[in-house]
């Protein structure tokens, strides 16, 4: 067997076996450090642009495209030290190069990939988060004798059946390879069950619960949007959870999730969009979110004087900030149920941070430390270009693509609007390019930390129409009509579609 066929089994089992701790285990890997460290180039200003503007929903996989060519560059780097083997182990022996692979994988953790990312030399800075040093350089550890290992049984085989290692090199290739479709074939499907489940909102009373394609007031939480800047959400234990006020105090309180749950708590429906959502995307949603006024949980804590802004940071390592003012709002909460039910993995459990009137990147989830501080903070996405205040722009959205037809013989169509805490005074649609605009029917908004829905409705004749959409705030600011993309303040611009008349 050759020393290539050698090392690329060998790696190929390494990462079948990190594939499966990562399934079972939620095992930390360096592929996904690696990882972390690259996707920051998603958020540079050109190639967030150039990955937006190619045709398609290739935004929407982009991240997982990059993580795979990231999996396939980590393998390929293991795989390349693994042609030294032979060579390795005629100086220092099998056993030492064995030793050898498995200290490489370790220090390569701790000393290149941890660092990389910001989490101090083996993990150690305090703001580290989401990978425990214990556990990551022990999975490391194993992951790189499972690579020596293989390395040191397949070169020995090769020494004493080489016809016969070379026909279960083939067999074994087919079935590793086999594996690694079937997981990446799960994930895969996984993904698309999230997107694939049905509505099953209540209907609206009289107009609004007649139009075919409009949203519901509120959104179940499997049609809700998550963004993140993981490939995998961290699975933070209820148990190990924790929230620490710190920074700028007159003492640090730390609070478990029944700690939590023990102070007074609000319900009521938000709408939360991400700043990356463009004109007319689905990037947004309104769950009705109980939780604790981050004011009354920063009164425990006292506020020192001259402290004007909170940094958070969450269990993966992601942070953000934003300014006092706005943490003491009434509307801003520290959430643990959504719609009724704990947060999922997905949107933040154990506990997120819930600010109306600011775009979704800095609603932390999962947070684990809120600190006070005296200066300005840039956090994660801030540092690749976007905005720091990262104020909601007033969206007007189109649902329907197919008009129904009321009794009455008119035509209805409907859609949201949404301006933050701004609120919606006004939707006007226009049925001939912008030269005239018609008032839509606009349904009150379930408070004023929510999204409201449109309809518009008119005599017409079968046919299709080119409708295009405008909202006005509750200042009386009309919506921005000048299209941008969101990098960096969110898209501007209104929302046209083609709307079929049966």
């Amino acid at each position: 067997m050759k020393r290539t066929s050698v090392s690329l089994l060998a790696t190929l089992g390494m990462g079948l076996v990190m594939a499966l701790g990562k399934v079972f285990f939620n095992a930390p890997q360096g592929a996904e450090m690696l990882f972390n460290f690259t996707s920051r180039f998603l958020g540079v200003p050109w190639v967030f642009n150039l990955i937006h503007s190619l045709p398609g929903n290739f935004d929407s996989y982009a991240k997982y495209v990059l993580y795979g060519v990231t999996v396939l560059i980590f393998l390929t780097i293991w795989f390349a030290l693994g042609l030294s083997y032979k060579s390795l182990a005629a100086r220092i022996g099998k056993w030492g190069a064995d030793a050898w692979f498995v200290a490489l994988s370790v220090l390569s953790i701790g000393l290149v990939l941890m660092p990389l990312q910001g989490l101090g030399v083996f993990g150690l800075s305090s703001s580290n988060f989401f990978y425990p040093p214990l556990s990551a350089h022990l999975w490391a550890a194993l992951f790189g004798l499972v690579f020596a290992l293989g390395l040191h049984v397949l070169t020995r085989l090769s020494k004493n059946h080489e016809a016969e290692v070379d026909l279960a090199k083939r067999s074994s290739l087919r079935k590793i390879g086999g594996g690694v479709l079937l997981l990446a074939g799960l994930s895969v499907v996984g993904n698309s069950i999230v997107n694939a489940i049905a509505k099953a909102q209540a209907a609206l009373d009289g107009v609004f619960g007649q139009i075919k394609g409009l949203s519901p007031e509120l959104t179940s939480v499997e049609d809700h949007y998550q963004v993140s800047k993981n490939v995998f959400n961290p699975n933070v234990p209820e148990g190990a959870w924790s929230l620490k006020i710190t920074g700028m105090v007159d003492k640090e309180i730390t609070l478990n999730l029944a700690d939590l749950k023990a102070l007074p708590s609000v319900t009521r429906p938000s709408t939360l969009m991400c700043i990356s959502n463009e004109v007319g995307g689905n990037l947004i949603g309104t769950s009705e979110w109980t939780g604790v006024k981050l004011k009354d949980i920063l009164a425990m804590a006292g506020v020192k004087e001259g402290a004007t802004e909170l940094i958070l940071k969450a269990a993966d390592n992601y942070s953000d900030s934003f300014d006092l003012d706005a943490a003491m709002r009434d509307g801003t909460i520290v959430a643990y149920l959504q719609n009724g039910e704990p947060l999922t993995v997905d949107h933040g459990f154990p506990a997120r941070v819930l600010v109306p009137g600011i775009y979704g990147m800095k609603n932390v989830k999962w947070v684990a430390e809120i600190e006070l501080s005296d200066q300005e903070y840039q956090g994660y996405w801030q540092t690749r270009g976007w905005s720091d205040t990262a104020e909601v722009q007033t969206l007007s959205r189109i649902d329907t693509r197919e008009a129904t037809r009321l009794e009455d013989g008119s035509s209805a169509i409907g859609g949201i609007a949404f301006a933050g805490i701004r609120g919606i005074s006004k939707v006007e649609v226009s049925l001939d390019d912008g030269l005239t605009w018609n008032e839509t029917d606009l349904k009150p908004a379930m408070n004023e930390l929510s999204w409201n829905l449109w309809n518009y409705q008119w005599q017409a004749d079968p046919g299709n129409y080119d409708v295009q959409v405008r909202a006005t705030d509750g200042t009386g600011q009309l919506q921005d009509p000048e299209v941008r993309r969101p990098l960096p303040d969110g898209a501007t611009g209104y929302h046209k579609v083609n709307v079929k008349v049966s």
